[in-house]
């Protein structure tokens, strides 16, 4: 741990003394704040001071067709018709793989489907798609990008206002041969069972795509014309290079400038979670970034009668072993919505009272971080990935013959960056990992492209970067378009979905351990949310066998824009 917790992780050290005494004082307010809001939030069953780390957003009192809210939720015709739509739209494989050849490789669409015929089932969702929301292609402007990538426009009355931009994707990943006599149905059958869909893409994010098109199809139905415009934008290879997604990107951005959307809205968490009797509602408000580490061993063949002491294999697996053992170190600093959220819960849940101090301490304390971290660590995994950088040595290769020496190991390592980290940081974590077991060795060692230490006789390393991807910025809380958000989520929570219940949401920030198409989207708006309305339904099987999602849980993606569109002023 640190010997100090810096407020903003990453910035630079003033040396103005100046700054550094409006530092000190600023650092003594903050202190003195958080401890008087420690003893407060102590005592106080339930804590409302607007000074506190995480207030209560103010929910929006919003104005909506009762009626037909209520057809969405309860009607048994419209379930049967939206669920059937949706279930059809799973039965339209729109499957990639890594190496599918990239929809702009040519332009023509008939030699692509002679290249890669998996595109054509592209272009039958899209047929679909138009067949079943007539109104929206004939209301609403719609373009294609990169010949799949789809954008939708249904200009607002107010052309002064920033335009909304929801999003989904397409495709959806593939199913191994070998585990399809474990699904329960068919995967691109997409069956309705018990209150369920099953199918390959029916929670990602087939259910959002299609919740969001029957939204508008529904409001136009009703003559509904939106003050605000609104931009809907479905990527179609965000499982795989995400180049739809930046397509419509580099399309919206030439039409509208930088930091020219109001908000946007993709896929992410879904619904609401409970933690200590209190519902939290925790839109991902940042994603962690990603990389994928490709390292390669090249060494000296020959016949395995008179091997080495150590073959290539037996190198690469010390390297992958002492990889492992030296894990990323685990934070929390302030800025990271982790801690956002673990302040959320100390205000607002009932949890034990030392965790509550360590949590409203952590970012002037370092014990008290230093505990806070303990505790994330040793509760699990998944806690424990969000507070550091992630390495899972995924895919590995090396040898063709058993009497032959591996002149060639390749072994990859995945990374998804912690909020406190960078690119830089990751692969230098990496290279210093190679450069032990390289010098134990007598290996040389290049690093994407550039010569590091010179090859030998013994044979070298080469180590690539892939993929990367800085964490995400972070989206603000307490802004006007939080607040328009967060307490429209209260509303359709408290108020339309559990209205019987008399509870309160809390509205949180969350980290996003996966990334998303909104990684595409940095240079158009910085307010960002990844989340799916739902009703609290926690394991879809997504990207496995047997995915599936609830009826209740879609006709709620409905019924959330339904109402929050028409709010959108």
């Amino acid at each position: 741990m640190s010997e100090t917790l810096p407020l903003y992780p990453k910035a630079p050290k003033s040396t103005d003394k100046w700054n550094i005494a409006k530092k000190f004082v600023y650092g003594l307010i903050v202190i003195l704040v958080f401890t008087y809001s420690l003893d407060y939030f102590t005592t106080s069953a339930e804590p409302t001071n607007p000074d506190s780390f995480c207030p209560l957003v103010p929910k929006i009192k919003a104005t909506h067709d009762e009626d037909v809210i209520d057809m969405i939720l309860n009607d048994k015709k419209f379930r049967k018709q939206s669920t059937e739509r949706w279930s059809d739209s799973v039965k339209i494989p729109t499957v990639l793989f890594d190496g599918t050849i990239h929809a702009d490789a040519v332009e023509d669409k008939e030699e692509l489907y002679k290249l890669e015929p998996l595109w054509k089932n592209f272009e039958k969702f899209h047929d679909f798609l138009n067949e079943t929301y007539p109104l929206v292609h004939k209301k609403t402007k719609v373009e294609k990008v990169n010949k799949f990538g789809l954008i939708y426009t249904w200009e607002g009355k107010n052309s002064s206002l920033q335009p909304i931009f929801l999003n989904a994707h397409q495709d959806v990943v593939p199913v191994e041969e070998t585990t399809i006599d474990q699904w329960s149905f068919p995967p691109f059958e997409g069956v309705e069972s018990n209150g369920f869909v099953y199918g390959r893409g029916v929670s990602d994010c087939k259910n959002l795509l299609i919740g969001i098109m029957e939204t508008i199809e529904l409001l136009l139905q009703n003559k509904f014309k939106p003050e605000r415009t609104i931009i809907i934008g479905f990527g179609y290879d965000e499982e795989s290079a995400g180049l739809g997604a930046k397509a419509i990107a580099d399309f919206l951005l030439d039409r509208y400038g930088p930091q020219s959307i109001y908000m946007l809205i993709d896929e992410g968490s879904e619904g609401f979670m409970e933690i200590g009797g209190t519902k939290f509602i925790a839109p991902a408000t940042s994603e962690k970034g990603y990389l994928d580490s490709q390292i390669d061993l090249f060494t000296p063949g020959g016949h395995s009668s008179v091997p080495p002491k150590n073959t290539g294999i037996g190198i690469m697996s010390r390297l992958i072993t002492l990889i492992e053992d030296t894990e990323f170190k685990s934070m929390v600093t302030n800025g990271n919505p982790t801690l956002g959220l673990l302040q959320c819960m100390a205000e607002h849940s009932n949890i034990e009272k030392s965790l509550k101090s360590d949590i409203l301490r952590a970012q002037f304390d370092v014990e008290a971080n230093a505990r806070l971290v303990h505790y994330l660590i040793n509760e699990g995994g998944e806690q424990k990935a969000v507070i550091s950088t992630s390495q899972a040595v995924d895919m590995i290769t090396g040898g063709v013959k058993s009497n032959a020496l591996p002149e060639h190991v390749s072994a990859v390592v995945n990374h998804r960056i912690a909020f406190e980290e960078s690119v830089q940081s990751t692969s230098e974590k990496i290279l210093g990992n190679i450069q032990e077991i390289a010098e134990r060795f007598e290996l040389g060692i290049i690093m994407d492209g550039k010569v590091l230490v010179e090859p030998t006789k013994n044979g070298y390393f080469n180590y690539t970067l892939r993929e990367a991807l800085e964490p995400a910025p972070v989206t603000a809380t307490g802004t006007e378009v939080w607040n328009l958000f967060g307490g429209s989520l209260r509303y359709f929570y408290e108020d339309i979905m559990f209205p019987k219940l008399n509870e309160t949401y809390v509205v949180s920030p969350l980290l996003a351990g996966g990334n998303t198409d909104t990684k595409s989207y940095w240079d158009l708006t910085t307010n960002i949310f990844r989340y799916q309305p739902g009703t609290g339904f926690e394991d879809s099987n997504i990207h496995s066998v047997d995915e599936m999602y609830p009826i209740d849980g879609h006709l709620a993606v409905i019924a959330f824009y339904y109402f929050f569109l028409q709010n959108l002023h």
